[in-house]
């Protein structure tokens, strides 16, 4: 399963992730923890977020290393972790992070997260976990020789090697260390993949599009030289030499994809000079453009890989936004099938009915939500939150009372829920 970048993250994530941030800057690591502990419950799979949280855990255990009554403290809760490694991996991973939250280097626990990381199809939390410890402990052909076979699984050969060289290098004359060292190498030589087989055999990019058009024929010359408008902001030549490139190869899906970003960064600089400008009405119609370009790239990639159901639940998202409710209810309602999106898809699929008007629909969406979360965590509180305030809308105060006051129990800050319970109108 692939990761997750920031900006393709749930919208409440940010503030959280901010926080983090902001904590991180005044060295404030335990709430910074929290913070990103919050983040990765809501969506796991952002790598650039559990890394900061295990950078900030690793720093905080070298000023603070745990001793003894923490090892005890943690007894029952890896146990509790290792017993659901096999029925709930997606758990077992949340657990372990919590262990190696006030442990970071303890080889146990990252084994732990990285066998519940693999059994849950997330192979790049698991690198992530075995790199941290390898960083910082003695180098161990063991953990180089589980790293290089996830490298080799992810297809990142080029890493695989670096691994397997280690791996010699500590037993020398180990025929099978030597044989894989072998393999790995053919392997890059071949091409396979890797970030340096990328760099050896990457043509030179041509300076200016005459020198571009002198080679009309070679493909990776005109994404190179897109690529590099692309990072030098000049995006009017990107799309003109890629809209080009797509007419003439409409099968080229990495092309259109680089024909959707440029043409994205360009609406969103014209967006944020309206903004500065103070020009609402032009503002208004670039957001508008910007969404729609969005839901069309989106649409294309949910006809291309139609079982794919991350990619309609991120369709929902951008329909939900602009206001598309119908479509939006559409693909929410085939991407709760997918576990790792199953809340957010019932919560947005909430929120979509109520807008709709249609208030009991969305009331079981949330009751269906709420009950596949037995614990306290943000999102429960963000989904008793929003079927509280949709109770009380609704006509039914006592009941939407006492789902806030659940959340005001337990955090008397969230949103303005201590407002709506000591003031009520």
């Amino acid at each position: 399963m692939a990761e997750v970048k920031l900006e393709n993250a749930p919208d409440d994530i940010l503030p959280y992730y901010e926080k983090g941030l902001q904590a991180l800057k005044r060295n404030n690591y335990a709430y910074a923890m929290d913070m990103f502990e919050t983040v990765l419950a809501l969506e796991p799979r952002l790598l650039q977020v559990r890394r900061k949280l295990r950078t900030a855990a690793v720093t905080l255990a070298k000023q603070n290393p745990p001793g003894r009554r923490a090892a005890a403290k943690n007894l029952a809760l890896y146990a509790k972790a290792a017993r659901r490694l096999k029925k709930q991996p997606e758990l077992t991973v949340e657990l372990s992070e919590k262990l190696l939250k006030s442990d970071p280097l303890n080889p146990k626990y990252a084994k732990l997260q990285a066998d519940a990381a693999e059994a849950a199809d997330l192979p790049e939390i698991a690198i992530l976990t075995l790199e941290i410890i390898n960083e910082n402990r003695p180098a161990e052909a063991a953990l180089l020789s589980r790293l290089a076979g996830l490298y080799q699984q992810t297809n990142q050969i080029d890493l695989e090697f670096e691994c397997r060289e280690k791996i010699a290098q500590l037993i020398p004359g180990d025929a099978q260390a030597a044989k894989a060292l072998k393999d790995a190498a053919a392997r890059l030589t071949m091409g396979k993949t890797g970030r340096r087989k990328a760099e050896m055999s990457s043509p030179p990019v041509p300076e200016t599009e005459n020198e571009l058009m002198q080679e009309p024929a070679d493909p990776a010359l005109k994404m190179a030289y897109a690529d590099q408008m692309i990072r030098e902001r000049k995006y009017d030549s990107a799309i003109r030499i890629l809209e080009e490139f797509s007419t003439l190869h409409p099968e080229h899906t990495a092309a259109e994809k680089k024909l959707q970003t440029a043409r994205e960064r360009q609406l969103a600089i014209r967006l944020a000079a309206a903004e500065d400008d103070q020009n609402e009405a032009e503002a208004v119609l670039l957001r508008q453009e910007l969404a729609h370009l969005k839901i069309q790239s989106a649409r294309r990639e949910t006809e291309r890989y139609p079982n794919d159901l991350q990619l309609k639940f991120e369709l929902g998202k951008l329909c939900y936004k602009a206001g598309q409710l119908t479509e939006a209810i559409q693909q929410f309602q085939s991407a709760q099938h997918n576990p790792h999106r199953r809340i957010r898809a019932l919560i947005y699929l909430g929120k979509a009915f109520y807008e709709k008007g249609q208030a009991d629909i969305a009331s079981e969406q949330f009751e269906k939500a709420l009950a596949e979360l037995p614990d306290m965590n943000e999102t429960r509180k963000e989904v008793l939150y929003e079927l509280g305030v949709l109770r009380m809308q609704t006509g039914e105060p006592e009941k939407g009372t006492a789902l806030l006051k659940e959340i005001y129990t337990f955090d008397i800050g969230y949103r303005d829920v201590a407002e709506r319970i000591e003031n009520p109108a």
